[in-house]
């Protein structure tokens, strides 16, 4: 009940600081704004008289599209009982609680759940078992992103068709938010059978060849990313990233560089004189083409950051 409590209490506090609720003055050139907000009085004093029930009606109306034929059910702590496919569920998952947006036809619903194994493996359990059950993986929308993670831990995702081409779609990420288990799981299911994401005529998304060569390179344990970017088209590409890390640039540059050979990148070369780590790289893709990178870290002005670039280019 303590997590379901949760729940409910965080949507309603997202909803009320975007604004949506209530009315908070607050003005960057008033008095009051260098130290407190100013609340109308004509705001009712909050009571504890079944609030459980009354958010979560709230919530549910919130979830709800005025003038438009559907309706929204928020399930906490539990899962739907009419969904018209089976959804497996990993063994000692927490159910933490489920939302169901349903039109006259189909419904699309989202399942949260705690599972206490890393996401790789529960990624894996639902490749298994959907297999098992005739479902189908696809790429869908968007590839996997290379470059320099924006996060230490980037999410597992899969995404699986009832039959070939043709919905209900389902779309598992699972992510440790902190590092360690348990997992956090979140299940999307379209009932659709023309879901987009699973439509010959939709495709994956359109991506320059060049962006989909460089892996995905995930920071060290205790670095704290404080910027990131990419960019480029045709046949060169490139990613760059900020960190605070107690590091050197040289353990550094070996950290990244064991994830380029893990990838498949071929070292060339490399040095580095104290303040500055550089390599040099060459790939061959499953075109047969031939790619040369470049890999720079480098100390910036303040203590603890650290810069990080990355560019491939095609050479044939």
């Amino acid at each position: 009940m303590k997590k379901s409590w949760l729940i409910v209490v965080s949507l309603v506090s997202i909803v009320i600081l975007l604004g949506i609720v209530g009315s908070v003055v607050f003005s960057p050139f008033s008095e009051t704004s260098k130290s407190s907000f100013s609340i109308p009085e004509s705001i009712p004093e909050y009571t504890d008289n079944n609030s459980y029930a009354e958010l979560l009606h709230f919530v549910e109306r919130l979830m709800s599209y005025p003038g438009m034929p559907f309706r929204a059910a928020i399930l906490p702590g539990e899962l739907p009982d009419d969904l018209p496919v089976e959804v497996p569920i990993p063994k000692d998952a927490e159910v933490i609680g489920s939302s169901v947006h349903s039109d006259t036809k189909y419904k699309h619903v989202e399942i949260i759940l705690d599972v206490p194994e890393e996401p790789n493996e529960v990624i894996e359990f639902y490749r298994n078992s959907l297999k098992k059950a005739g479902w189908n993986e696809t790429e869908g929308f968007f590839p996997p992103e290379g470059g320099f993670a924006s996060i230490p831990s980037m999410p597992e995702s899969a995404t699986f068709c009832r039959y070939e081409r043709e919905g209900p779609s389902l779309t598992i990420t699972a992510y440790t938010p902190d590092g360690e288990k348990p997992a956090d799981v979140r299940l999307q299911l379209d009932t659709d059978p023309r879901a987009p994401i699973c439509s010959e005529r939709f495709g994956p998304r359109w991506t320059d060849r060049s962006e989909e060569i460089i892996p995905l390179l995930i920071s060290p344990e205790g670095a704290i990313p404080r910027s990131s970017g990419s960019g480029g088209g045709g046949d060169q590409w490139h990613s760059d990233a900020t960190l605070e890390t107690e590091r050197s640039v040289k353990e550094l540059e070996t950290h990244y560089r064991n994830q380029l050979l893990e990838a498949g990148w071929e070292l060339k070369e490399g040095g580095s004189n104290g303040s500055i780590a550089w390599s040099t790289w060459s790939f061959s893709d499953e075109f047969g083409d031939h790619w040369s990178g470049i890999l720079l870290v480098s100390e910036l002005g303040q203590e603890n950051l650290r810069f990080l670039f990355l560019t491939v280019y095609l050479v044939t």
